[in-house]
C-alpha cells in the first residue's frame, strides 16, 4: 500500500468527519441549510470514492460492510447488494479466507489498523493478489463507528517478484556451477596456480607467506604423506625460495604492486624440472602462476640440435644413428628403389653399402616366422599408403636374433610416392619387457605366499581369543558374586566381543578362501542383527549424539556375520560422516521390489543419513578399494569399508547402489534376494 492510497483513506476520513459534524449541527440547532450541506458532502464522498484508483470499502462497528466503491464493484463484477454484509467473502480465495478473517476479526476487536495480502476473484474469474489496508473510524466525539479500507491490485508485482526470485535462484545456481567449474578447471589445469597471503611481524615487515590456495598438491611431499599444504607457510613447504631470490620477488610485488616473473629449476624425486612463473598482487596477497617448461626447453634443445646437425657433415648424422641404434631408409614405391643409411647395414651385421638394398633382400634377413606378417604389412601399406608400425625379428650375419621396430610415413615428391622411415633396434626394450613380465609373475607368487601367510596368521589369532573367552567365563562363574554390577557388565561385554571377533575371523578366513562361494545362508530376523549393530556402535552413537531409527525388517536368508558387518559399515559411515551443524540421524527401512529381469522379488534395504553427502558422479568410485572423497585429516577411515560392503552384497547374490547430495545426505540401497533359491 503506497502513500497515495494512505492519503486517499485520510481524505475519506476527513470527509466522514465533516459529515459527522454536519449531522451533529443538524441535531443541535436544526439549521435549514444543513441537509443540503450533508447531501453535498455525501456526494463529494462518493465521487472521491468512486473515482479513486483503489478499491474502497466501509464497515460498521458490527464488522459488516455497508459500502463498496465503484472500483471494487467493477473489479469483482458484482452488485453492491451481493457484496454488502459478509457477501464480499465469497470472492476471497478459499485458501486465504481463514487467514484473512482471522486478521480482520482480531484487529477489528482491538481497533487496530491492519494490512493483509490475499487473493480476490476478479470479474473474469481470475484470482488476483490485492493488498488491503483497514483503518479504524471514529466520530469527532471519539465513538468507534467501524473501518474504512483501501485495496490495491498487487498481482503483477507479486508475479514479477516471484519471477525475479526464480531468476535470482537460477543465477545463483549458475554462479555456483561456474564457481565449481572454475575450481575444477583450476584443479585440473596443467599450470600450477597458488595464492600466498603475506605474514608480517609486529612492525609490518613481511617475514613469510601463508599458502591460501594451491592446485599443486600432487607435487608436494607433505600431500603425498597424507597432509595438505594449504594453511602452511612457504618456509615449511618451499624453503628453497628463501635461497634463490623468489621470496624477495614476492615481497617486492606485494609492496610495490608491480607484477614480476622468473624462471627456476626444481629437483623433485631426483628429476630436474624447469618452471616459468608470473606474480600478480591481490590485496595483501600474491597469486603465482607457474608453468612447467621442461618439455619446451627439451624441445628447444632438440630443435637446436637438429639445426646444428643440418649444418654439419653427413658423417655426424650417421654417428647419431649409431648412438640411437637407428637405421633410416627411403623407398620409392613407383620405381621400387630403396636407399638405406650406413647404420642400417651395421645393425644387421653388414658393412655399409655391402649389397644393393631391396624389399626382397630385407625379407631374406627376417625370421622365417615373421616373413608372412611383413609381406601382409607391406602389401597393405602399398595399397593404403599408411605404414603399420610393427616389430620384426631379424637374423644378423653372425646368427644373432635382434628385434627391430619399423616406422615411417608416406610423402609425395612430384609423381612419386616415397616411404621414409626408420628401423630401430628395440631388443633391449623387449628384453626389459620380458624381464618385467617375469618380475610380475614372481610378484604374483609372492602375493599368493603373503595371502597364505595372512591366512595362517589370522587362523592363529583364534587361540588367544578362545583363552580370553574361556578365562573370562571361568571368572564370571566362580567370582561373579564378588563383582559389582559394572564389573559383571564389563566381563559380559568382553565375552560377547570376543565371541563376535572370533566369528568375524572365521568369516574372514572363509571369505579369503572361497570368495563367498561356500558361506552358509541362514534364515535370520534382521532386526536382531540390527540390535547387535547398534550395541557395537553404542560408543560412537553416544559420542556423536546420533539417532539410529530402524523400521521393522523381514526375515531373510543371509550370512549373519557378513550382514552384521555390512550394516555396521553403512550405519557407522552415516554417523562418522555427519554434518557438524546438525544431529546425525540414520534411518534403516526396507521394502520388497520386483527384479527388472523377472528373476524374483528382492528386498531393498535403505540406509539413509543426513550427513555430508557426496557428488553423484562419484557413485561408482566410492565402492572401489582405498577410494576416499575426503581428506584424511577431515574424516577417519581407510577407504575400504564400502568396498567390503559391495563384496558382501555380491556374496549375497545382490547389488548395492548409492545416491548422494552434497551437504544434504546419502542413501544406500542394498538389494538381496528374498529366498535362498535365488
Amino acid at each position: 500500500m503506497n502513500a497515495e492510497t494512505d492519503a486517499l483513506l485520510k481524505r475519506i476520513e476527513e470527509l466522514e468527519a465533516q459529515l459527522d459534524k454536519a449531522r451533529l449541527w443538524q441535531a443541535a440547532d436544526g439549521a435549514d441549510d444543513t441537509p443540503a450541506y450533508i447531501q453535498e458532502m455525501e456526494g463529494r464522498f462518493r465521487a472521491i470514492a468512486d473515482t479513486a484508483p483503489v478499491l474502497i470499502w466501509l464497515a460498521g462497528p458490527d464488522k459488516l460492510c455497508f459500502f463498496f466503491n465503484k472500483g471494487w464493484l467493477d473489479f469483482t463484477g458484482r452488485t453492491i447488494e451481493e457484496e454488502l454484509g459478509n457477501g464480499w467473502m465469497e470472492g476471497v480465495h478459499p485458501d486465504d479466507l481463514e487467514r484473512c478473517l482471522a486478521i480482520y476479526t482480531s484487529h477489528f476487536e482491538e481497533r487496530k489498523e491492519f494490512s493483509i495480502d490475499y487473493r480476490l476473484r476478479r470479474h473474469d474469474g481470475q484470482y488476483r493478489w490485492i493488498s488491503d489496508k483497514g483503518v479504524p473510524r471514529y466520530t469527532i466525539t471519539g465513538t468507534f463507528i467501524g473501518y474504512v479500507g483501501g485495496c490495491m491490485d498487487i498481482h503483477d508485482q507479486i508475479t514479477f517478484s516471484e519471477q525475479l526470485e526464480r531468476m535470482v535462484e537460477e543465477r545463483t545456481r549458475q554462479l555456483k556451477h561456474s564457481e565449481q567449474f572454475l575450481q575444477s578447471v583450476l584443479n585440473t589445469a596443467s599450470n600450477s596456480i597458488a595464492s600466498y597471503e603475506a605474514m608480517r611481524n609486529e612492525v609490518g615487515k613481511i617475514m613469510d607467506f601463508r599458502i591460501v590456495y594451491s592446485n599443486e598438491e600432487q607435487f608436494s611431499k607433505i600431500a603425498r604423506d597424507g597432509g595438505s599444504i594449504v594453511g602452511r607457510t612457504c618456509r615449511e613447504v618451499y624453503p628453497g625460495i628463501f635461497r634463490n631470490g623468489v621470496f624477495e620477488k614476492l615481497v617486492r610485488c606485494v609492496e610495490t604492486g608491480q607484477s614480476d616473473s622468473y624462471q627456476i629449476d626444481v629437483r623433485r624425486d631426483g628429476e630436474l624440472f624447469w618452471f616459468e612463473a608470473s606474480i600478480e598482487k591481490l590485496e595483501d596477497s600474491v597469486t603465482v602462476t607457474a608453468r612447467n617448461i621442461s618439455e619446451e626447453l627439451k624441445s628447444d634443445l632438440k630443435l637446436k640440435d637438429l639445426n646444428r646437425q643440418l649444418k654439419i657433415q653427413n658423417s655426424l648424422f650417421k654417428h647419431s644413428e649409431e648412438n640411437a641404434n637407428i637405421g633410416s631408409y627411403a623407398w620409392n614405391v613407383e620405381t621400387n628403389e630403396l636407399e638405406c643409411s650406413d647404420n642400417l647395414y651395421r645393425l644387421i651385421g653388414h658393412q655399409p653399402q655391402e649389397f644393393a638394398p631391396s624389399f626382397g633382400q630385407f625379407l631374406s634377413f627376417l625370421h622365417a616366422d615373421d616373413r608372412h606378417q611383413a609381406i601382409r604389412d607391406g602389401i597393405r601399406a602399398y595399397e593404403t599408403k599408411v605404414i603399420i608400425q610393427n616389430t620384426y625379428r631379424v637374423i644378423t650375419r653372425n646368427g644373432e636374433i635382434r628385434h627391430f621396430r619399423l616406422s615411417g610415413n608416406f610423402i609425395r615428391e612430384g609423381d612419386n610416392h616415397l616411404m621414409i622411415g626408420a628401423l630401430q633396434d628395440v631388443t633391449k626394450d623387449i628384453e626389459l619387457t620380458d624381464a618385467l613380465h617375469k618380475k610380475n609373475l614372481e610378484l604374483r607368487r609372492n602375493n599368493e605366499e603373503l595371502a597364505s601367510f595372512s591366512y595362517v596368521a589370522s587362523h592363529d589369532l583364534q587361540e588367544p581369543l578362545r583363552k580370553i573367552r574361556a578365562f573370562s567365563s571361568r571368572i564370571m562363574e566362580k567370582e561373579a558374586h564378588h563383582f559389582s554390577e559394572n564389573t559383571k557388565d564389563y566381563f559380559l561385554r568382553i565375552i560377547t566381543a570376543s565371541a563376535r571377533m572370533q566369528n568375524l575371523i572365521e568369516a574372514l578366513l572363509s571369505y579369503s578362501g572361497t570368495s563367498g562361494v561356500n558361506f552358509k545362508f541362514v534364515e535370520v530376523d534382521l532386526n536382531s542383527i540390527l540390535d547387535e549393530v547398534k550395541s557395537d556402535l553404542e560408543e560412537l552413537i553416544l559420542e556423536k549424539n546420533a539417532v539410529v531409527e530402524v523400521q521393522k525388517l523381514p526375515v531373510l536368508p543371509v550370512i549373519p556375520v557378513q550382514f552384521h558387518q555390512l550394516m555396521q559399515n553403512l550405519i557407522g559411515n552415516g554417523i562418522k560422516y555427519s554434518n557438524p551443524e546438525r544431529q546425525p540421524v540414520v534411518r534403516v527401512t526396507s521394502t520388497i521390489v520386483e527384479e527388472k529381469d523377472g528373476q524374483g522379488p528382492l528386498c531393498r534395504i535403505n540406509v539413509t543419513d543426513n550427513g555430508i553427502g557426496f557428488d553423484q558422479r562419484y557413485e561408482n568410485r566410492i565402492f572401489d578399494l582405498f577410494q576416499r572423497l575426503h581428506g584424511k585429516n577431515e574424516y577417519e577411515g581407510t577407504g575400504i569399508g564400502l568396498a567390503i560392503c559391495k563384496k558382501i552384497v555380491q556374496n549375497h547374490h545382490g547389488y548395492i547402489t548409492a545416491e548422494g547430495t552434497p551437504g544434504v545426505g546419502s542413501v544406500f540401497h542394498v538389494f538381496i534376494p528374498v529366498t535362498a533359491s535365488q
